[in-house]
């Protein structure tokens, strides 16, 4: 008789995924099979779906538990998390198609542990579920690749009219005339490049997994309306921000970044690669969403250059590159470059040596030598030594505080060449 209702059950679990009737009506025909509370939950232990009310209420605590005691094994798994103050046994069933990992089904077990017939009608639940997962993950790589095209249309300036960028915002339920933010989301390597797989696919997993963890993390801590997608190798959001001056905006997006960046960074599991987010300037209109979106680039590639440890810039925070990097005549920039640095970089590239980068660190020490040296990690005397032989090649003074400030130029416009050749690759 039991194998008749499990069979019952898997034919009615099937119905409703054929009908498209969604996670909840899944949980829901589980959970009044098993007569226990069902939750459904994601990678990240949020909850998707719940068949009981009270049950939605415990997600918080029970993503608590199980981020501290869940054992991440592959298969089904008991775990006791704290709720009201009480132990509350759950299992959970994880949600799979081959070895990507969709969710898990959380059962709460107060009432005592699921006979073994019913753990196999969870497992088949399970697999049911899997399905649910791939047909909507179908549907939505199609809604995301007509995302794509919107988003990438916007910022590479293509739509011809406004008419046409209010039509096709209004698909996405987007108004293209609120004020916005761009952040571009990028993993790049200690050296500033982007991710380099050998195939397009593995690229693109990266991407929708990162895509994936900013919609939670949105989800879970900003009531912001908010757009997301990917352009190349950077993945893209949109953002209408809630506060109104501009020194208020640029602190909400920081906010907001600085809750994405560790969540991101837990995603990733190559430890060379870095989650960086640049941050735009607040774009008034549409049209300005092609700067905006090179703004943010900017932002990291210039981030990266200086060596900055931060993980999040905000456009407005470059200084004086900002003024240099409106200088599209790369050749006369390569010009100054090599009139003032020229003579250090050949030498160092010729002798191994780091004068260069000597000079850089005495100069964000606004010259103060001891704490350049310690920078450096060498002595004292070696960094004297290393400016007079920078002073004999380079005819750099550091009491002429006018040859200094063409250096500083110098140094500011290497960094911007350097972030454009990498832009460009």
């Amino acid at each position: 008789m039991m194998n008749k209702t499990r069979e019952a059950l898997n034919r009615e679990l099937l119905d409703l995924v054929l009908q498209e009737k969604g996670l909840e009506a899944l949980v829901a025909s589980l959970g009044r099979f098993l007569e226990r509370p069902v939750l459904m939950l994601d990678g990240d232990f949020n909850p998707l779906a719940s068949s009981d009310k009270e049950a939605i209420f415990k997600a918080g605590e029970i993503k608590t538990g199980l981020l501290e005691n869940y054992p991440s094994t592959a298969g089904r798994s008991r775990v006791v998390v704290a709720a009201d103050g009480e132990p509350l046994p759950l299992l959970l069933q994880p949600v799979r198609a081959g070895a990507e990992l969709f969710g898990f089904l959380c059962l709460l077990e107060e009432e005592g542990a699921l006979c073994p017939p019913d753990e196999e009608a969870v497992e088949q639940a399970a697999l049911v579920a899997a399905l649910d997962f791939q047909k909507r993950r179908a549907v939505e790589e199609i809604e995301r690749r007509y995302l794509n095209d919107f988003v990438r249309d916007l910022l590479e300036g293509r739509i011809e009219t406004r008419a046409t960028a209010l039509h096709r915002g209004n698909i996405y339920k987007w108004d293209v005339t609120r004020p916005q933010v761009l952040f571009a989301i990028k993993l790049v390597t200690p050296s500033g490049y982007g991710i380099a797989h050998p195939s397009i696919a593995g690229r693109m997993q990266y991407l929708h997994r990162l895509e994936s963890r900013i919609r939670s993390v949105m989800l879970e801590h900003s009531k912001n309306d908010y757009l997301v997608a990917h352009m190349g190798d950077v993945n893209v959001m949109l953002l209408v921000p809630e506060a109104d001056s501009p020194a208020s905006v640029k602190q909400e997006c920081l906010n907001i970044a600085g809750r994405l960046i560790p969540q991101l960074q837990k995603g990733i599991d190559e430890q060379e690669l870095i989650v960086k987010i640049g941050i735009s300037r607040v774009c008034r209109d549409y049209s300005e969403l092609p700067d905006a979106f090179r703004e943010a680039l900017e932002a990291i590639q210039m981030n990266v250059e200086m060596n900055s440890s931060g993980a999040v810039v905000h456009y407005d925070d470059l200084g004086m590159s900002r003024l240099l990097m409106r200088v599209e005549d790369t050749r006369e920039l390569e010009k100054y470059c090599e009139e003032h640095l020229g003579d250090l970089i050949r030498y160092d590239e010729s002798c191994g040596t780091e004068l260069l980068k000597t000079l850089i660190a005495v100069i964000e020490a606004d010259g103060n030598l001891r704490q350049a040296s310690e920078k450096l990690y060498i002595h004292y005397n070696t960094l004297r030594y290393r400016l007079r032989r920078i002073k004999e090649l380079a005819g750099i003074d550091f009491s002429c505080w006018q040859k200094v400030a063409r250096v500083v130029v110098a140094i500011q416009v290497y960094r911007i060449l350097r972030a454009r050749k990498k832009i460009a690759q």
